[in-house]
């Protein structure tokens, strides 16, 4: 799909997009929605719901166990979206941050061998260890309550600190050099660090490798064949590509997160590893009974120790947000690559669910509301109300790619795609992308929320005089725009020289503001910068009015402090499916809202909102 990899010519700058006199007309068209949960056939409403979800943007593999028998166990989506390999049973995740469950039952495997106990200060198992560091236990290390905030990661990690990271003393002295947070015990900060020390211990007591021990104390037991940091003989076809901001392809996990065919110490212990559902559906049974560890050790293991959350030893126990439900569970997230994951025990229900993705929407974590809607079906038969499609091939939606124009000046860029389902190419849809605010808007929730149409031209405006400053090397009005810890000097003096390279900036166009899926909210303003020598799409990050960087941004090279190279080119581009064959639909999966749109005669898009249809014109932009 190139939506969002053209850079299109727009006629008209920032200005015209703030207002809007919109043309309004009526019509009949309406969304399809079907209630997708049947109590008497499971399978049919999971796979049903699933279904939907991918034509709106999910992409991942589901298994779901009920009183020991599998009831859905089917990939859906894309694992390579270019070379279009279909998402199976059987395709590799990486799981993220769920190796810290493996990491803290090996701890507990541990201790029952008398090898060591959590309430141990880390002291004994390092030598040198900072007098401040000396109250850390193994318990603060499983419960991220250590004080450690600072973390290396190899992604953005350079050459002399990647050399640290393959050694694995040496990485312990850099961690324990750092300052802390707070004092052990005294608050919480999530730490990928902490179980990379952990990981350490597991092999400073064991004699092994941190893999080796996992792979013959916990995978071995549990029947798992298909986890660990190795990478698969066949493995563009078996490995899932992961995809963020959109379509956004950062590729096979070992691309941005391993030192080649190897991982280093910012993941050992922490993440990273590669697995299935049939692993990880074998892990949970391991984990049920008494192959892993004891009772004692899990219900050590799954103890909340903080009380201001639900954080157990590597896991997490919670309630489902009415209190009916008490689940064990671990989430994992590579940020900003794409791979998310939830597996969850409802141990009173005798429910085993678990989805693995390769997506991140808009940067948010898309298992969070796909696993809330599979439980809610399961358990409590619960009626998400997403649109239904209807199939049609390509060639009966080719006449409505193209570009549309509203009156305001703003556009919506569209153009047809494929999506798949169980393995198999399935059906076409449109993408449509979104140029200019009222544009954004009316994908986004067709006018329906004022509060945050003003709040995005307040930050399109913000966005402009940020430019505009960095143009006029306008010190004083930079550091009343920028953070405290962006110099306005330093900050113009990087500009002039990216601009020196690109051959001087001829003109701007700001793209608009779109809300991200962050659970801490924000947004994100998307501007095309016109160089002498090349177009490019650049953005800031908001959050509460302010300017903030956000893990999901990392990878994507900052010109100045906060401004970013944009590896998407619009900046909201969202899929619809087909009601019929001219009449569209969208599904927000984090909000819940459904957009409907429709094509007429005389190459007109309109988009239905409660205040009437507003019409946008096909235009040749040729």
């Amino acid at each position: 799909m190139m939506l969002i990899k053209l850079f299109l010519p727009a006629t008209l700058l920032f200005s015209f997009f703030i207002g809007s006199n919109a043309q309004t007309v009526s019509t009949n068209s309406t969304t399809t929605t079907q209630n997708v949960s049947d109590k008497n056939n499971l399978p049919v409403a999971l796979d049903e719901y699933l279904r939907r979800a991918t034509a709106n943007g999910f992409s991942g593999a589901v298994l779901i166990a009920k009183d020991g028998k599998v009831v859905l166990r089917k990939g859906y989506g894309w694992s390579d979206r270019k070379n279009k390999i279909p998402i199976t049973a059987k395709t590799v995740f990486d799981i993220g941050s769920y190796v810290k469950a493996f990491t803290a039952t090996a701890i507990m495997q541990l201790e029952e061998q008398g090898k060591l106990d959590t309430s141990d200060s880390i002291a004994k198992y390092f030598p040198n260890v900072p007098a401040d560091k000396t109250g850390i236990k193994l318990h603060h290390l499983l419960t991220h309550t250590s004080g450690f905030q600072r973390e290396d990661f190899y992604d953005e990690a350079t050459p002399e600190s990647r050399a640290i990271l393959k050694d694995r003393d040496k990485f312990v002295q850099r961690i324990l050099s750092y300052p802390l947070g707070f004092q052990p015990g005294e608050g919480r900060s999530y730490s990928n660090t902490g179980f990379s020390l952990l990981a350490v211990i597991i092999e400073k007591l064991s004699g092994q490798s941190y893999e080796t021990y996992l792979r013959e104390h916990l995978f071995k037991p549990a029947g798992m064949t298909e986890t660990g940091y190795t990478i698969p003989r066949n493995y563009k076809k078996l490995v899932a590509r992961g995809y963020n901001d959109g379509p956004t392809d950062y590729g096979f996990p070992w691309e941005t997160q391993w030192d080649g065919k190897t991982p280093l110490w910012d993941l050992l212990g922490n993440g990273g590893m590669l697995s299935t559902l049939d692993d990880m559906h074998k892990w949970l049974l391991a984990i049920q009974g008494e192959k892993i560890v004891s009772q004692k050790s899990k219900d050590k293991m799954f103890t909340v120790h903080y009380t201001r959350g639900d954080q157990g030893y590597g896991w997490n126990i919670s309630k489902s947000a009415d209190g009916k439900f008490t689940y064990v569970w671990r989430g994992g997230d590579a940020t900003p690559q794409g791979w998310n994951m939830d597996a969850r025990w409802y141990q009173d229900q005798n429910l085993f669910a678990i989805l693995l993705t390769n997506k991140r929407l808009r940067y948010g974590s898309i298992r969070r509301p796909i696993m809330a809607n599979l439980v809610d079906i399961t358990l409590q038969d619960k009626t998400p109300q997403l649109p239904s499609f209807v199939k049609f091939d390509r060639k009966k939606l080719s006449k409505y790619e193209g570009t549309y124009k509203l009156e305001s000046g703003a556009m919506f860029h569209v153009e047809a795609d494929e999506f798949a389902i169980e393995g198999e190419k399935y059906g076409w849809q449109l993408f449509i992308g979104g140029e200019g605010q009222q544009a954004i808007d009316l994908l986004f929730s067709a006018n329906q929320l004022p509060g945050l149409t003003k709040l995005s031209n307040d930050l399109n405006a913000k966005t402009a005089s940020i430019i505009q400053a960095l143009r006029g090397k306008d010190t004083e009005k930079l550091k009343a725009l920028l953070p405290a810890d962006a110099l306005p000097e330093n900050t113009i003096e990087r500009w002039q020289t990216y601009e020196k390279q690109k051959g001087g900036l001829q003109k701007y166009e700001i793209l608009g503001t779109a809300p991200t899926n962050q659970l801490s909210g924000g947004s994100q303003t998307l501007f095309r910068l016109f160089f002498k020598n090349s177009v490019e799409v650049h953005k800031v990050t908001w959050r509460e009015n302010a300017l903030r960087e956000l893990d999901d941004d990392r990878l994507q090279p900052a010109i100045v402090p906060y401004l970013r190279l944009s590896l998407s080119s619009l900046p909201l581009v969202l899929p619809f499916t087909p009601q019929s064959e001219t009449d569209f639909a969208t599904y927000d999966l984090f909000k819940g809202r459904t957009i409907n749109i429709g094509f007429r005669a005389g190459g007109k898009l309109v988009v239905q909102t409660k205040d009437g249809d507003v019409v946008a014109q096909k235009v040749d932009m040729r």
